[in-house]
């Protein structure tokens, strides 16, 4: 299970570091707050993966019990990351929403961000089914993640685009809003793992 582990983790942190990437050039092209938040949430997930891809490795060399604390631990650690990226998001929100910036659209930057979300909606569906042969805390975190990042992603493109067509700030209130789903979800990821860890 340890050595999946350790794929599945390298496997997400290829793609999420790319996703990343794309999505940093799409929002300093176009200037789009929720699309860059919504890179910087890949690159959240990029370290999450990291510290899953350590817990994996450790589960290898340890017995079953020290195996599921190791990995409830790092599960631990990725919704402490993600509940300071929520934050994070949320206050570049109100900050843009006191000073607005005006947002270009390109086709390109649609069809860009359509094939990221694309990528998180695939990337769920594989920890998905490793899940159902190997399941771990680890993994049910970043299902999880994965989906809720195809969500806000197709969020951040119908932002992107509305926001050339309506005199309001839109994209503002999305990473307001994106802030606190992510800060909601990553709390009760949170609490579920230091419920164990404190019980077992």
């Amino acid at each position: 299970m340890g050595k999946t582990g350790v794929k599945a983790a390298i496997f997400g942190l290829t793609v999420n570091f790319a996703l990343f990437l794309i999505k940093l050039y799409v929002s300093i092209s176009s200037g789009s707050l929720a699309i860059y938040c919504d890179g910087i949430n890949n690159l959240g997930d990029t370290l999450s993966c990291i510290i899953a891809l350590v817990g994996f490795a450790l589960a290898i060399r340890l017995d079953e019990k020290k195996s599921s604390r190791a990995q409830s631990l790092a599960s631990f650690v990725i919704g402490l990351i993600l509940a300071f990226t929520g934050a994070y998001f949320a206050y570049n929100g109100i900050e843009r929403l006191m000073y607005p910036v005006p947002i270009s659209f390109l086709y390109k930057y649609a069809i860009l961000i359509s094939v990221t979300a694309l990528a998180k909606l695939i990337m769920g569906i594989v920890y998905f089914k490793i899940n159902k042969k190997h399941a771990s805390p680890v993994y049910k975190t970043l299902i999880m993640d994965s989906f809720l990042d195809c969500a806000v992603t197709l969020s951040t493109l119908i932002s992107l685009t509305l926001s050339v067509k309506i005199n309001f700030a839109i994209d503002s209130i999305l990473s307001i809003v994106i802030g606190i789903t992510v800060a909601i979800s990553a709390v009760k990821t949170l609490w579920a793992q230091c419920k164990y860890l404190i019980n077992d």
